[in-house]
Protein backbone atom coordinates (compact mmCIF):
# COMPACT_ATOMS: atom_id res chain seq x y z
CA UNK A 1 0.00 0.00 0.00
CA UNK A 2 1.68 3.20 -1.16
CA UNK A 3 0.92 6.68 0.03
CA UNK A 4 2.51 10.10 -0.26
CA UNK A 5 4.36 11.57 2.68
CA UNK A 6 1.94 12.96 5.21
CA UNK A 7 2.29 15.61 7.87
CA UNK A 8 1.27 14.99 11.46
CA UNK A 9 -2.05 16.61 12.29
CA UNK A 10 -2.94 18.31 15.56
CA UNK A 11 -6.34 17.07 16.70
CA UNK A 12 -8.44 19.79 18.25
CA UNK A 13 -10.97 18.81 20.91
CA UNK A 14 -8.91 15.88 22.24
CA UNK A 15 -7.51 17.88 25.16
CA UNK A 16 -11.02 18.87 26.20
CA UNK A 17 -12.22 15.27 25.93
CA UNK A 18 -9.28 14.18 28.07
CA UNK A 19 -10.30 16.62 30.79
CA UNK A 20 -13.92 15.42 30.76
CA UNK A 21 -12.66 11.84 31.05
CA UNK A 22 -10.49 12.84 33.99
CA UNK A 23 -13.56 14.36 35.68
CA UNK A 24 -15.29 10.97 35.53
CA UNK A 25 -12.32 9.42 37.32
CA UNK A 26 -12.04 12.30 39.79
CA UNK A 27 -15.71 12.12 40.76
CA UNK A 28 -15.44 8.35 41.22
CA UNK A 29 -12.69 8.83 43.81
CA UNK A 30 -14.02 12.04 45.38
CA UNK A 31 -16.36 10.48 47.95
CA UNK A 32 -19.62 11.89 46.61
CA UNK A 33 -22.50 11.70 49.15
CA UNK A 34 -25.43 9.45 48.36
CA UNK A 35 -28.29 11.12 46.53
CA UNK A 36 -26.06 13.70 44.87
CA UNK A 37 -26.57 14.42 41.17
CA UNK A 38 -22.80 14.02 40.75
CA UNK A 39 -23.16 10.29 41.32
CA UNK A 40 -24.49 9.96 37.77
CA UNK A 41 -21.02 10.99 36.56
CA UNK A 42 -19.00 9.03 39.10
CA UNK A 43 -17.76 6.64 36.41
CA UNK A 44 -14.04 6.03 36.87
CA UNK A 45 -13.92 2.88 34.74
CA UNK A 46 -15.56 4.69 31.83
CA UNK A 47 -13.12 7.58 32.14
CA UNK A 48 -10.17 5.19 32.03
CA UNK A 49 -11.68 3.34 29.07
CA UNK A 50 -11.84 6.56 27.08
CA UNK A 51 -8.18 7.25 27.90
CA UNK A 52 -7.34 3.81 26.50
CA UNK A 53 -9.37 4.32 23.31
CA UNK A 54 -7.86 7.74 22.75
CA UNK A 55 -4.39 6.35 23.41
CA UNK A 56 -5.03 3.59 20.87
CA UNK A 57 -5.93 6.25 18.31
CA UNK A 58 -3.01 8.61 18.95
CA UNK A 59 -0.30 5.95 19.26
CA UNK A 60 -1.52 4.13 16.14
CA UNK A 61 -1.65 7.41 14.23
CA UNK A 62 1.86 8.42 15.34
CA UNK A 63 3.29 5.03 14.40
CA UNK A 64 1.48 4.99 11.04
CA UNK A 65 2.83 8.42 10.09
CA UNK A 66 6.34 7.36 11.09
CA UNK A 67 6.08 4.09 9.17
CA UNK A 68 4.69 5.70 6.01
CA UNK A 69 7.08 8.64 5.95
CA UNK A 70 10.26 6.74 6.84
CA UNK A 71 9.52 3.25 5.45
CA UNK A 72 9.63 1.96 9.01
CA UNK A 73 9.25 2.96 12.64
CA UNK A 74 12.12 4.22 14.77
CA UNK A 75 11.36 2.27 17.92
CA UNK A 76 14.24 3.96 19.70
CA UNK A 77 12.81 7.42 19.12
CA UNK A 78 9.26 6.29 19.82
CA UNK A 79 10.18 4.78 23.19
CA UNK A 80 12.36 7.76 24.10
CA UNK A 81 9.45 10.14 23.59
CA UNK A 82 7.09 7.94 25.60
CA UNK A 83 9.63 7.76 28.42
CA UNK A 84 10.11 11.53 28.51
CA UNK A 85 6.35 12.01 28.77
CA UNK A 86 5.55 9.30 31.30
CA UNK A 87 8.55 8.44 33.43
CA UNK A 88 9.63 11.72 35.10
CA UNK A 89 6.33 12.49 36.85
CA UNK A 90 5.60 8.80 37.38
CA UNK A 91 8.79 8.24 39.35
CA UNK A 92 8.47 11.57 41.14
CA UNK A 93 5.02 10.54 42.37
CA UNK A 94 6.35 7.16 43.48
CA UNK A 95 9.04 8.97 45.49
CA UNK A 96 6.33 11.11 47.04
CA UNK A 97 4.25 8.02 47.81
CA UNK A 98 7.26 6.41 49.50
CA UNK A 99 7.55 9.49 51.74
CA UNK A 100 3.80 9.72 52.46
CA UNK A 101 3.84 7.73 55.74
CA UNK A 102 6.58 9.99 57.10
CA UNK A 103 4.65 13.11 56.07
CA UNK A 104 1.47 11.85 57.74
CA UNK A 105 3.39 11.24 60.97
CA UNK A 106 4.99 14.68 60.72
CA UNK A 107 1.63 16.43 60.48
CA UNK A 108 -0.12 14.00 62.86
CA UNK A 109 -2.63 12.87 60.24
CA UNK A 110 -4.15 9.37 60.32
CA UNK A 111 -3.03 6.88 57.70
CA UNK A 112 -5.40 4.62 55.79
CA UNK A 113 -5.79 1.01 56.86
CA UNK A 114 -7.44 0.07 53.56
CA UNK A 115 -5.40 -1.74 50.93
CA UNK A 116 -2.10 -3.56 50.95
CA UNK A 117 1.45 -2.39 51.55
CA UNK A 118 3.05 -1.63 48.17
CA UNK A 119 5.70 -3.84 46.65
CA UNK A 120 8.03 -1.06 45.54
CA UNK A 121 9.86 -3.25 43.05
CA UNK A 122 6.65 -3.97 41.16
CA UNK A 123 5.67 -0.33 41.37
CA UNK A 124 9.00 0.85 39.98
CA UNK A 125 8.89 -1.65 37.11
CA UNK A 126 5.35 -0.82 35.93
CA UNK A 127 3.96 -4.12 37.22
CA UNK A 128 1.69 -2.67 39.90
CA UNK A 129 -1.41 -3.69 37.95
CA UNK A 130 -0.53 -7.39 38.31
CA UNK A 131 -0.23 -7.11 42.09
CA UNK A 132 -3.62 -5.39 42.17
CA UNK A 133 -5.07 -8.25 40.10
CA UNK A 134 -3.47 -10.85 42.37
CA UNK A 135 -4.52 -9.23 45.65
CA UNK A 136 -7.90 -7.98 44.47
CA UNK A 137 -7.38 -4.59 46.10
CA UNK A 138 -5.35 -1.42 45.98
CA UNK A 139 -2.13 -0.24 47.66
CA UNK A 140 -2.74 1.84 50.78
CA UNK A 141 -0.51 4.76 49.80
CA UNK A 142 -1.50 7.75 47.69
CA UNK A 143 -1.15 8.35 44.81
CA UNK A 144 -0.20 4.88 43.58
CA UNK A 145 -3.79 3.59 43.82
CA UNK A 146 -4.28 4.83 40.25
CA UNK A 147 -1.07 3.82 38.52
CA UNK A 148 -2.40 0.41 37.46
CA UNK A 149 -3.80 2.06 34.32
CA UNK A 150 -0.44 3.68 33.54
CA UNK A 151 1.16 0.25 33.77
CA UNK A 152 -1.32 -1.00 31.15
CA UNK A 153 -0.50 2.03 28.97
CA UNK A 154 3.24 1.28 29.18
CA UNK A 155 2.69 -2.35 28.25
CA UNK A 156 0.55 -1.23 25.31
CA UNK A 157 3.29 1.11 24.04
CA UNK A 158 5.78 -1.77 24.00
CA UNK A 159 3.45 -4.32 22.39
CA UNK A 160 1.96 -1.91 19.83
CA UNK A 161 5.28 -0.31 18.91
CA UNK A 162 7.00 -3.63 18.26
CA UNK A 163 3.98 -5.10 16.46
CA UNK A 164 3.56 -2.06 14.19
CA UNK A 165 7.28 -2.21 13.45
CA UNK A 166 7.10 -5.72 12.05
CA UNK A 167 3.73 -5.91 10.30
CA UNK A 168 2.70 -4.36 7.02
CA UNK A 169 0.11 -1.59 7.22
CA UNK A 170 -2.23 -3.67 5.06
CA UNK A 171 -2.46 -6.17 7.91
CA UNK A 172 -3.58 -3.63 10.51
CA UNK A 173 -7.31 -4.51 10.12
CA UNK A 174 -6.41 -8.14 10.85
CA UNK A 175 -4.37 -7.02 13.88
CA UNK A 176 -7.37 -5.10 15.20
CA UNK A 177 -9.65 -8.14 14.85
CA UNK A 178 -7.10 -10.42 16.53
CA UNK A 179 -6.79 -7.96 19.45
CA UNK A 180 -10.56 -7.87 19.90
CA UNK A 181 -10.66 -11.67 20.04
CA UNK A 182 -7.74 -11.86 22.48
CA UNK A 183 -9.29 -9.27 24.76
CA UNK A 184 -12.67 -11.02 24.78
CA UNK A 185 -11.01 -14.32 25.71
CA UNK A 186 -9.02 -12.78 28.56
CA UNK A 187 -12.03 -10.88 29.92
CA UNK A 188 -14.18 -14.02 30.00
CA UNK A 189 -11.39 -16.02 31.64
CA UNK A 190 -10.80 -13.37 34.31
CA UNK A 191 -14.53 -13.08 34.93
CA UNK A 192 -14.86 -16.82 35.52
CA UNK A 193 -11.81 -16.81 37.81
CA UNK A 194 -13.06 -13.64 39.56
CA UNK A 195 -9.88 -11.74 38.74
CA UNK A 196 -9.87 -8.07 37.82
CA UNK A 197 -9.30 -7.51 34.11
CA UNK A 198 -6.55 -4.98 34.65
CA UNK A 199 -3.82 -6.13 32.30
CA UNK A 200 -3.01 -5.07 28.77
CA UNK A 201 -4.35 -8.25 27.15
CA UNK A 202 -7.86 -7.87 28.59
CA UNK A 203 -7.88 -4.20 27.58
CA UNK A 204 -6.58 -4.63 24.04
CA UNK A 205 -10.13 -4.10 22.77
CA UNK A 206 -10.08 -0.44 23.86
CA UNK A 207 -6.73 0.21 22.17
CA UNK A 208 -7.75 -1.71 19.04
CA UNK A 209 -11.04 0.18 18.75
CA UNK A 210 -9.06 3.40 19.09
CA UNK A 211 -6.80 2.24 16.26
CA UNK A 212 -9.78 1.99 13.88
CA UNK A 213 -10.35 5.77 13.48
CA UNK A 214 -6.56 6.25 13.12
CA UNK A 215 -6.47 3.73 10.25
CA UNK A 216 -9.56 5.27 8.67
CA UNK A 217 -8.15 8.80 8.98
CA UNK A 218 -4.92 7.85 7.22
CA UNK A 219 -6.15 5.42 4.55
CA UNK A 220 -9.89 5.96 4.12
CA UNK A 221 -10.33 9.67 3.52
CA UNK A 222 -13.57 8.95 1.64
CA UNK A 223 -15.13 7.69 4.87
CA UNK A 224 -14.08 10.86 6.70
CA UNK A 225 -15.62 12.93 3.89
CA UNK A 226 -18.89 11.02 4.18
CA UNK A 227 -18.94 11.52 7.95
CA UNK A 228 -18.35 15.24 7.41
CA UNK A 229 -21.54 15.38 5.35
CA UNK A 230 -23.69 14.11 8.21
CA UNK A 231 -25.86 17.03 9.46
CA UNK A 232 -24.55 18.57 12.68
CA UNK A 233 -27.80 17.94 14.53
CA UNK A 234 -27.32 14.16 14.28
CA UNK A 235 -23.79 14.46 15.64
CA UNK A 236 -25.01 16.50 18.61
CA UNK A 237 -27.71 13.91 19.27
CA UNK A 238 -25.07 11.18 19.22
CA UNK A 239 -22.96 13.15 21.72
CA UNK A 240 -25.97 13.44 24.03
CA UNK A 241 -26.58 9.70 23.68
CA UNK A 242 -22.98 9.02 24.76
CA UNK A 243 -23.51 11.19 27.85
CA UNK A 244 -26.77 9.37 28.59
CA UNK A 245 -25.09 5.95 28.45
CA UNK A 246 -22.28 7.20 30.71
CA UNK A 247 -24.88 7.93 33.40
CA UNK A 248 -26.45 4.47 33.18
CA UNK A 249 -26.09 2.14 36.21
CA UNK A 250 -22.86 0.14 36.36
CA UNK A 251 -24.90 -3.08 35.98
CA UNK A 252 -25.90 -1.94 32.50
CA UNK A 253 -24.95 -4.58 29.89
CA UNK A 254 -23.54 -7.00 32.47
CA UNK A 255 -24.92 -10.54 32.18
CA UNK A 256 -23.20 -13.01 34.47
CA UNK A 257 -19.72 -13.75 33.12
CA UNK A 258 -20.43 -11.64 30.05
CA UNK A 259 -19.73 -7.96 30.56
CA UNK A 260 -20.49 -6.10 27.36
CA UNK A 261 -19.88 -2.64 28.82
CA UNK A 262 -16.26 -2.70 27.64
CA UNK A 263 -16.91 -3.33 23.99
CA UNK A 264 -20.01 -1.11 24.05
CA UNK A 265 -18.22 1.96 25.38
CA UNK A 266 -15.15 1.20 23.29
CA UNK A 267 -17.30 1.36 20.15
CA UNK A 268 -19.10 4.50 21.37
CA UNK A 269 -15.82 6.31 21.99
CA UNK A 270 -14.24 5.07 18.77
CA UNK A 271 -17.13 6.49 16.77
CA UNK A 272 -17.01 9.71 18.78
CA UNK A 273 -13.35 10.12 17.79
CA UNK A 274 -14.27 9.47 14.14
CA UNK A 275 -16.87 12.25 14.30
CA UNK A 276 -14.24 14.71 15.57
CA UNK A 277 -11.96 14.11 12.57
CA UNK A 278 -12.03 15.97 9.29
CA UNK A 279 -12.53 19.63 8.43
CA UNK A 280 -16.18 19.84 9.50
CA UNK A 281 -15.79 18.94 13.14
CA UNK A 282 -18.88 20.22 14.96
CA UNK A 283 -17.30 19.15 18.25
CA UNK A 284 -14.20 21.27 17.66
CA UNK A 285 -13.23 23.11 20.83
CA UNK A 286 -10.61 25.81 20.61
CA UNK A 287 -7.20 25.09 22.10
CA UNK A 288 -7.62 28.43 23.86
CA UNK A 289 -10.74 27.26 25.69
CA UNK A 290 -10.60 26.54 29.39
CA UNK A 291 -11.29 22.81 29.02
CA UNK A 292 -8.61 22.40 26.35
CA UNK A 293 -6.09 24.22 28.54
CA UNK A 294 -6.98 22.05 31.51
CA UNK A 295 -6.80 18.97 29.30
CA UNK A 296 -3.15 19.72 28.62
CA UNK A 297 -2.49 18.89 32.28
CA UNK A 298 -4.51 15.66 32.27
CA UNK A 299 -1.55 13.40 33.00
CA UNK A 300 -0.66 15.39 36.10
CA UNK A 301 -4.32 15.70 37.08
CA UNK A 302 -4.72 11.94 36.91
CA UNK A 303 -1.61 11.13 38.93
CA UNK A 304 -2.07 13.87 41.51
CA UNK A 305 -5.82 13.92 42.22
CA UNK A 306 -5.86 11.18 44.87
CA UNK A 307 -3.66 13.20 47.23
CA UNK A 308 -5.92 16.29 47.51
CA UNK A 309 -8.99 14.05 47.66
CA UNK A 310 -7.63 11.93 50.54
CA UNK A 311 -6.25 14.96 52.38
CA UNK A 312 -9.52 16.90 52.07
CA UNK A 313 -11.50 13.87 53.23
CA UNK A 314 -9.41 13.76 56.40
CA UNK A 315 -9.68 17.51 56.92
CA UNK A 316 -13.37 17.50 56.00
CA UNK A 317 -14.15 14.80 58.56
CA UNK A 318 -12.25 16.69 61.24
CA UNK A 319 -13.74 20.14 60.57
CA UNK A 320 -17.13 19.02 59.18
CA UNK A 321 -16.71 20.58 55.73
CA UNK A 322 -19.77 20.21 53.49
CA UNK A 323 -19.05 17.31 51.05
CA UNK A 324 -19.67 19.25 47.82
CA UNK A 325 -17.47 22.11 49.01
CA UNK A 326 -14.77 19.59 49.94
CA UNK A 327 -14.97 18.02 46.47
CA UNK A 328 -14.74 21.44 44.82
CA UNK A 329 -11.70 22.40 46.90
CA UNK A 330 -10.08 19.05 46.06
CA UNK A 331 -10.56 19.70 42.34
CA UNK A 332 -9.16 23.23 42.55
CA UNK A 333 -6.12 22.05 44.51
CA UNK A 334 -5.58 19.21 42.01
CA UNK A 335 -5.67 21.64 39.09
CA UNK A 336 -3.21 24.01 40.78
CA UNK A 337 -0.78 21.20 41.58
CA UNK A 338 -1.05 19.76 38.06
CA UNK A 339 -0.42 23.21 36.56
CA UNK A 340 2.69 23.67 38.69
CA UNK A 341 3.84 20.13 37.94
CA UNK A 342 3.55 20.66 34.19
CA UNK A 343 5.28 24.03 34.00
CA UNK A 344 7.93 23.56 36.68
CA UNK A 345 8.75 19.88 36.22
CA UNK A 346 7.23 17.95 33.29
CA UNK A 347 7.87 20.66 30.70
CA UNK A 348 11.61 20.50 31.30
CA UNK A 349 11.60 16.91 30.05
CA UNK A 350 9.09 17.53 27.27
CA UNK A 351 11.47 20.08 25.76
CA UNK A 352 13.92 17.26 25.17
CA UNK A 353 11.41 15.57 22.82
CA UNK A 354 12.09 18.25 20.18
CA UNK A 355 15.70 17.05 20.00
CA UNK A 356 14.58 13.56 19.04
CA UNK A 357 14.13 12.98 15.34
CA UNK A 358 10.47 12.66 14.39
Amino acid sequence: MSIEKINRVHFHTFDSLRFFSFLLVFLFHAGIPEGSFLNYFSRGAIGVSFFFVLSGFLITYILLVDKLNNQNISLKNFFKKRMLRIWPLYYFMILFAFCTPFLLNLFHLPSSDEGFKPNWFLTLTFLENYEVMYRGGHPNVSPIQVIWSLCIEEHFYVIWGITMYFISVKHIPKLIIICLIISFGFRITYSILEIRDWDVFSNLDYFALGAIPAYVFVFKKNIIEKLNKIPAIYKYVYFLIVILFITMPIEFLVFGYFNFRHIFFGILFSLLILLTLGNKNVFKLSDNGIFAKLGKYTYGLYLIHMMPIMLLIKIGDKYHIEPHLRIFISLVVTIILAYLSYHLFEKQFLKLKSKIKA
